[in-house]
Order: structure tokens, then C-alpha cells, then sequence
């Protein structure tokens, strides 16, 4: 696995991140549609979480096979990588955490899926003509900047690796400063309570619940980032 994925400006097209997927597919093709995607020309990143909880999670093999399309690992990514190896946390992952479509799954499109996932780096930065944007699941460990947070998931440590996938001190409030070292970042993982982008410092945090019965999925255009925090951006 890449740690990190670099990419440099998008000088033919435009630039989308979309909020956690958890399987809802159809929301995300609406969404697309919506903005007149070009997959010829245009790139939709992720948050990650790609499956676990929406009703076409196995179509994430799909979506990984894509050559505009770039994730982040999220932790319910991470499940598929590692709880199928472990008693405990399998059932703690189909019993609690969506994870049911996996025993419906045949072996080799299990298998499949894995090895594209194990591809998956933990974080992304995509240069933009408003500034570079760096992309991680959860949040980045408050006591460093992005440079740092980078250097400590090359060093294989391991609690900037549980905040980039499970971390929630932005989210919660408990951490309102911003990621210095990068002009954006944006973060999934923890369901806003009402739905809607919310920033912190410059990070914006996109999970607006796609598979819940209230949710919505959010796609932003990444200039958006640079617009203000009051930009609505796009939404199905």
C-alpha cells in the first residue's frame, strides 16, 4: 500500500471529493450526473469508506477499477483487508458494522476487491489553482502539521495511523484549529449532526450520511473549497 498519492493540477478538466459511500452507488451516479461528470477529463476523489451499511457494496470493485476515480482508505475499508482473517473482529464487523454483504459475496470477487483496496493509500494531496488539498478518511493527529502527519504514517506509527482512519477530534470539537502545511484538507468518517458540510480551521468535513434515511451524499467541486466555508456545494 502507498502511503500517500500525489497528484498535480487538473489543467484539462475539474476536480470532485465525495463524502463516505458506504455502498450507495446510485447516489453517487446521480451525483455525477448532475455535474455533467466527464470521466474523460474530469477526477472524482474519495474519502473512503466505500462499502459496509448501503445496499451496493460490492460495487466498489467497480468504482476502484476506474481510472478517474481516487480513494483514501476508510476504516470500514480496512475491515474488508482485515477482518475476514480474524474471528472476533468479523463478527464485530457483520454484526455491528454493515459488513453482512461480504458472507453473500462469492470468493473470487472477495478476493478481487481486496487486492484492489490493498492498493488504497491512506491519504491523498491534489494540487489546485487555489492551493493543495490533502485528503485523509478521519483527521490528522492534533499535534501535527500535514508534513508531519505524513512523515509519522512512513515511520509505521501507529496512532497517526488510527487518526487517519478512526480519529474524530475535529469532529467532535475537541480540536478546532486548523492542519498546518496544507491549504485544505477534508475528512469523512463522522456523520455530521445535521447533515451538512461543516469546516474546522481549513477542514472540511463531508460526511452527511448517504446511507441514512435522513442522509444525503456530498459532492464538492474542489474549488468549492476555496470559495468559503458557506459554499453549499452539490448534494443528492
Amino acid at each position: 500500500m502507498d502511503l500517500l498519492k500525489r497528484f498535480e493540477a487538473n489543467s484539462e478538466g475539474r476536480d470532485f471529493v465525495v463524502g463516505d459511500l458506504h455502498g450507495c452507488y446510485d447516489q453517487l451516479e446521480a451525483a455525477l450526473e448532475r455535474v455533467d461528470f466527464d470521466p474523460g477529463r474530469d477526477r472524482c476523489f474519495s474519502v473512503g469508506d466505500l462499502t459496509d451499511r448501503g445496499p451496493r457494496s460490492v460495487d466498489a470493485l467497480h468504482w476502484l477499477e476506474q481510472p478517474w476515480f481516487h480513494p483514501c482508505l476508510g476504516n470500514h475499508d480496512e475491515m474488508v483487508l482485515k477482518a475476514p482473517e480474524d474471528r472476533d473482529q468479523m463478527l464485530w464487523w457483520i454484526l455491528a458494522n454493515g459488513g453482512q454483504w461480504w458472507l453473500e459475496t462469492d470468493a473470487s470477487t472477495r478476493a478481487a476487491l481486496q487486492d484492489a483496496l490493498a492498493r488504497v493509500p491512506l491519504a491523498l494531496e491534489v494540487a489546485t489553482p487555489g492551493g493543495r488539498v490533502g485528503i485523509v478518511h478521519a483527521d490528522v493527529p492534533e499535534h501535527l502539521g500535514w508534513s508531519g502527519f505524513l512523515d509519522a504514517l512512513r515511520a509505521g506509527n501507529p496512532d497517526a495511523r488510527h487518526t487517519a482512519l478512526w480519529g474524530r477530534d475535529r469532529a467532535d470539537g475537541t480540536v478546532r484549529y486548523p492542519v498546518v502545511g496544507i491549504d485544505r484538507v477534508v475528512c469523512g468518517h463522522t456523520i455530521t449532526q445535521d447533515r451538512r458540510v461543516h469546516v474546522v480551521g481549513n477542514v472540511w468535513l463531508i460526511d452527511t450520511g448517504a446511507f441514512l434515511p435522513d442522509g444525503r451524499l456530498t459532492l464538492l467541486p474542489l474549488t468549492a473549497l476555496f470559495e468559503g466555508p458557506s459554499s453549499p456545494g452539490l448534494r443528492v
